[in-house]
Order: C-alpha cells, then sequence, then structure tokens
C-alpha cells in the first residue's frame, strides 16, 4: 500500500512540475500570451491563477479552442474582404472585365449575394467573438454560433467560386487565350485554395469541441451540385428580356442560398437552444462604449423622446418580426442602385430608373427575405424574447 501511494504521489509531482512548465512556455510565447489574457498586460495575471486554470484542464482546453477561433475568424473577415475586392475589380476593373465570364447572371448574381451573405456571416461573428460577457469566457452556445457564421462566410464563397468556375468552363475562348484571362483564372484558383485552407482550420477546430454534434445527414448536400448543374445548362439568351433578365438574376439569388444553407446545414445539426442574438451583441458592444465615454449617457436623454422611442419599438424584431427586415432590404437594395449608378451612370429616362429601381429593391428584398428565413435561426440572428 505505502508503494503504492509513492508512486501516485510521484505520479502527481510530475504532473504538477509539467504543468508549470508548460505554463511557463505559454507565457513566453507571443501568441497565446494574447489570447490567454485577452491582450491585457501579463503582469495582471499571476502563475497562481494560470495554476489553478491548469488544474481544470476543460477550462484549459476552452481557453485554447477560443483563441484558435478568435484567430480562424479574423483570417476568415481578412478573407472575406479580400473576396469583395476581387468581386468588385473583375467586374470594374476594364482589362479584367474583357475577359470575365461571370460578370453576366445569374453567375454575377451569384456573386452579389454571396458577397453580402460573406460580409454579413463574417462580421456577425467578428463581433461575438470580441464581445464582452457576463461569464467572461464566451458561452458554448454563442461559441457554436461563431462557428456557424464563420462557416457560412467560407462556404458563400466556395459556392461563388464554384460558380465562376462553371462559368470560365463553359466560355473558356472569353479568358482562356489572354493574359489577363490566364490572371484572373488564378485569382479565382487562388481564392479558392486560402478559402479551403481557412475552412480546413475551422474544420479543426470544430471537431475538437467537445459540445459540436455533427450531422451526418448529408442528403441536402445534392443541391449544390445540382445548383451548379443548373448554371452550366442555364440558357444565355433568357435573359435578353426584362422580364428574362430578373428571372435569371433571381435564380442565381435562389441557388448561392440554397446551396450555401445545404452545405451548412449538412455539417452542423440544427438544434433548439439558448442564444444572445444581434441585438445582445450590439447592446453588449454599447455598454462597453458607454463605460469608457462618458458623454454617451447624455445622449442617451435624446432616445427618450417619445416618437423616437415608438419607431425603436416598432422596429424591435421581437414585437414586430418583419419590420427590420423589410426596412434592411429597402436599404440594401436602395444602396445597390446607388453603387450601380455612381460606376454606370445614371439614365436620363425616368421611367428607366424607376424600373431599375424596382428591380433592385424586389430582388434585394427577396434575397433579404429567403436569407433571413433560410439563416435566421442557424446564425442566432433574432430571439424571440
Amino acid at each position: 500500500m505505502q508503494a503504492h501511494f509513492n508512486h501516485l504521489k510521484t505520479g502527481s509531482i510530475a504532473m504538477i512540475v509539467f504543468k508549470g512548465n508548460l505554463i511557463i512556455w505559454l507565457k513566453e510565447h507571443l501568441y497565446w500570451k494574447f489570447f490567454l489574457t485577452r491582450g491585457k498586460p501579463l503582469s495582471q495575471y499571476s502563475f497562481e491563477r494560470d495554476y489553478l486554470l491548469m488544474n481544470d484542464i476543460d477550462v484549459y482546453e476552452e481557453l485554447i479552442m477560443t483563441g484558435k477561433l478568435k484567430s480562424a475568424t479574423i483570417l476568415t473577415c481578412t478573407l472575406t474582404i479580400l473576396f469583395f475586392l476581387f468581386f468588385d475589380q473583375s467586374k470594374h476593373n476594364p482589362a479584367l472585365a474583357a475577359v470575365n465570364p461571370f460578370i453576366e447572371d445569374p453567375y454575377d448574381a451569384v456573386g452579389s449575394f454571396g458577397i453580402q451573405l460573406s460580409l454579413l456571416a463574417a462580421l456577425l461573428s467578428l463581433i461575438r467573438v470580441f464581445r464582452s460577457y457576463a461569464t467572461k469566457e464566451i458561452p458554448s452556445n454563442q461559441l457554436l454560433l461563431i462557428l456557424r457564421g464563420d462557416a457560412i462566410a467560407l462556404l458563400s464563397m466556395i459556392v461563388t467560386l464554384a460558380a465562376d468556375i462553371v462559368a470560365m468552363l463553359r466560355y473558356p475562348s472569353m479568358w482562356m487565350n489572354s493574359s489577363d484571362g490566364r490572371i484572373l483564372a488564378g485569382l479565382v484558383g487562388s481564392l479558392l485554395l486560402l478559402t479551403l485552407f481557412i475552412g480546413l482550420l475551422l474544420y479543426r477546430i470544430v471537431v475538437n469541441l467537445s459540445f459540436f454534434i455533427a450531422n451526418h445527414s448529408w442528403k441536402k448536400v445534392v443541391l449544390f451540385p445540382i445548383s451548379l448543374f443548373i448554371l452550366a445548362i442555364y440558357p444565355a439568351n433568357l435573359r435578353e428580356s426584362v422580364a428574362g433578365g430578373i428571372f435569371t438574376a433571381s435564380l442565381g439569388m435562389v441557388l448561392l442560398f440554397i446551396s450555401t444553407w445545404s452545405l451548412a446545414t449538412a455539417i452542423f445539426l440544427q438544434t433548439e437552444m439558448e442564444f444572445e442574438a444581434v441585438f445582445d451583441d450590439f447592446a453588449s458592444i454599447y455598454r462597453g462604449i458607454k463605460a469608457r465615454l462618458g458623454f454617451v449617457s447624455r445622449v442617451e436623454n435624446f432616445t427618450n423622446i417619445a416618437w423616437l422611442h415608438k419607431l425603436f419599438n416598432w422596429l424591435n424584431p421581437r414585437k414586430h418580426r418583419w419590420n427590420f427586415i423589410i426596412l434592411i432590404a429597402l436599404v440594401m437594395g436602395g444602396s445597390l442602385m446607388l453603387t450601380e449608378a455612381l460606376n454606370e451612370g445614371i439614365s436620363t429616362n425616368t421611367n428607366i430608373v424607376m424600373l431599375i429601381l424596382a428591380v433592385f429593391l424586389g430582388i434585394e428584398g427577396a434575397g433579404v427575405i429567403l436569407g433571413y428565413l433560410l439563416f435566421a435561426e442557424f446564425l442566432g440572428i433574432f430571439r424571440k424574447s
């Protein structure tokens, strides 16, 4: 019995020494020093605190995973910005636009809504991964929402780039014999490789989380190749008329959302859970700003004006589900039309301007509503109470 006790004691001492050496290494390593201390001076953290942390291996692993998730989220956001710049330049750079086979719908609509979805999902994850929480650490349900947001951003880019490749394979004569065309192909390939690389990093994080439940039902994935097949055989002459053009753009929008949703829900199991919604995220950010800037409290008095209070109440999605969504659709549709008008020029024909406005508002509104129906619960956009 005494020999067994001595063996256990020796093993415990060895484990304490190992943990202590590991803590010292973590403190000396800049990367983990930043994430384990949340960017604060290391002097605010004691060796004893770290030692206690190491004694709870679950907490330690969660901190490590949180640090990796922050890195993956930053990389995803950076990639979405690069993706947006590529999409913009491929349309408006004269050299690239001349050899761009995916500049026309339905491929252009896939790219347009893919950009919007990836930027919004990545931004939402970035806010959630760096905002403060009452529990000090990010709750597991919020970690899952962050992972879903990163995944949606990456998958929407993959779907868009796959659609671009389909267009390039369908119309090789537009780009294959041109140096600018080869540059365009190189950019598409590079972005696809970067997206897959970051996706692999995110996958390695996901599979190591104890609360992650994989969805082993892959039947939905078939919607993705079906969408690509539709893009490959879609009659180009249908977009020549106004009605055909509207239908073609709408089809590209639907294919983007359906393909991204099918891939995302094939990876992540959709389960009922408690979560903090977008308004909670912004409220946390606002409280942080208010704590640092004293004049914000005085500004709050302005919001107590009766008509403003009624306006905020009318836009509150927990009370009126669709009011805020419709407003977003109108704002985004008008913004897209304004952007196109600045790039392409404004027509002097009032009827044409009104038609274009109606088209942008209609298609963008339909896209916002479809995106909300597919991803609101999946991304934890709003909650009922």
